[in-house]
């Protein structure tokens, strides 16, 4: 005699798919397979132990109509019988048999309506904002209602602090830095910078298990539309014939995104940060850990970005070509990196040094593109729906017309309003760059300054001769900059750098 207990297990899964069931039967049960692969699930079960299948009840065995008849034919070919304490039916009768599919069918009916149920309950929760369980998005924590009603999302901003890391996240995005750099930085103590799941267990009483970030990670969390106060769900839909996942925004009544709880940053805020780790995504952005400090800012003469590379004695920038094994055009030649450093620095700071920083902020204009854009993804998923068979009774069917005409009716409404564009304005933060620049420590530092800049340095093979900059050609690609020769290096700075140095001049003349 053996026991076979499945705790929290749907009675929907198939008996021989069950964690103890299953034990006891081949795994290969309703398959078609060789009888080779047979023998194999049969040698690896507990099949030849036992001659009778004995439940309290038929609906103990499966909830499901197919699978009570799959497992009785299948102890019929085999030897076994199969009986019930409860239900009383003999079924090695035909009645029996009847009276078992009947029964079956009741419990199957059972659990579509459980399911149902479920389901039903989880939608009412989330239209009323409250929180369903599972895993809590990053920067939220689950906070009692004041009613006592359920639970809520709310932001979490003490102890964890979770929603003041995620703002840190943003801003250092916004500000240039790659993941890859954040997640260095957020690794630095993780205990004041937890991952997701290291800061739910703390928040449960838990000890942490010192997950650590990844640019990975970091950029999930970016990207997720929780962060937004929104919720976002996995769906299976069939592409082409494949199964494939997709994440859907859950919408209200009025096909907007459901708004569950308060939003940890701006919409602004986060399409500028989900820019940035575009950008940051290619290899050629000058952003990434361990990179050359002077990516996308130094180029040969034939226009390849230059690499550092190491060398005999101390590395040097060379050019692109070389590591795709073709000779330069110009016929380039390598340059130490201290030197090529300095000579960029010198000539910065000679023209720009004493510029102030200025300090860009983003000001958002009236641009209704996003809403008439979620508008056509909510009359897009409707349409999902209706062709799902969603809406196939005739209330149904109303439901649909009058949801499709509130949906369409409010994209007209966008669509005629007014919109004017986005705008930065600048502010003086009383720093000039040579003051910022002592307070930089690596070339890392200054590269990410100099590309901010938009600083170019193209790499001669020969020294430039002594001429003044103005005389000198600018490189393809490269007009309306200012430039300094520096031994091989032609400098080129955007020329509102010399501008606001006239700028300046003129103001302590006058004074």
């Amino acid at each position: 005699m053996g026991w076979a207990e499945d705790i929290d297990v749907s009675g929907g899964v198939e008996p021989w798919k069950r964690p103890e069931f299953g034990k006891w039967l081949p795994s290969t049960i309703g398959k078609e397979v060789s009888v080779i692969e047979h023998r194999i699930a049969v040698e690896e079960s507990r099949t030849d132990e036992y001659d009778i299948i004995c439940a309290l009840k038929i609906d103990r065995l499966s909830r499901r109509v197919l699978h009570v008849h799959t497992l009785l034919e299948w102890c019929e070919k085999n030897g076994k019988e199969v009986a019930t304490v409860e239900d009383g039916i003999n079924l090695n009768t035909q009645l029996g048999r009847l009276l078992l599919s009947l029964i079956t069918s009741f419990a199957e009916g059972e659990l579509e309506a459980i399911k149902a149920r479920a389901k039903s309950s989880y939608n009412h929760l989330v239209k009323e904002g409250r929180w369903r369980g599972g895993r809590t998005p990053y920067g939220y924590r689950e906070e009692k209602q004041e009613a006592g009603d359920g639970w809520k999302l709310v932001p979490d901003d003490f102890g964890t602090d979770t929603a003041g890391t995620l703002r840190e996240i943003i801003r250092r995005l916004i500000a240039g830095e790659s993941a890859n750099t954040i997640a260095q930085w957020l690794n630095e103590d993780v205990s004041r910078t937890p991952t997701s799941l290291d800061a739910q267990m703390i928040r449960s009483g838990k000890s942490p298990k010192g997950s650590r970030w990844t640019a990975a990670n970091t950029a999930k969390v970016v990207r997720s539309r929780c962060v937004l106060g929104q919720m976002e769900v996995s769906e299976e839909t069939m592409v082409d014939g494949k199964k494939t996942t997709r994440r859907r925004v859950v919408r209200d009544a009025d096909g907007q995104p459901l708004q569950r709880a308060e939003p940890l940053i701006t919409h602004e805020e986060w399409e500028l940060a989900n820019k940035k780790l575009d950008e940051n995504t290619s290899k050629r952005n000058g952003n990434r850990k361990g990179g050359s400090p002077l990516l996308r800012v130094a180029f040969c003469t034939c226009g390849e970005p230059a690499y550092l590379a190491p060398g005999r004695n101390w590395p040097y920038y060379r050019c692109a070509s070389r590591t795709t094994h073709k000779p330069c055009p110009t016929g380039s030649k390598g340059i130490a990196a201290h030197t090529l450093e300095d000579a960029v620095e010198q000539a910065f700071l000679l023209a720009a040094g004493d510029v102030e920083i200025v300090r860009k902020v983003f000001r958002p204009g009236v641009d209704h593109t996003r809403d008439i854009e979620e508008a056509n993804r909510a009359l897009s998923d409707l349409r999902e729906d209706r062709e799902a068979g969603l809406y196939s009774s005739e209330l149904g069917k109303q439901e649909y017309r009058e949801a499709y005409k509130r949906l369409d009716a409010r994209r007209e409404q966008l669509i005629a309003q007014p919109t004017r564009p986005d705008t930065w304005e600048e502010f003086p933060t009383g720093e000039t760059y040579r003051g910022r620049w002592s307070t930089l420590s690596t070339q890392h530092e200054k590269g990410r300054e100099l590309r901010a800049a938009g600083v170019k340095a193209v790499i001669h093979a020969e020294p430039i001769p002594a001429v003044a900059a103005a005389q000198l050609m600018a490189p393809d690609g490269h007009d309306g900059m200012w430039q300094h020769p520096v031994g091989r290096v032609q400098v080129l700075i955007p020329m509102d750098f010399k501008q606001r140095l006239r700028n300046i001049a003129a103001v302590h003349s006058e004074g």
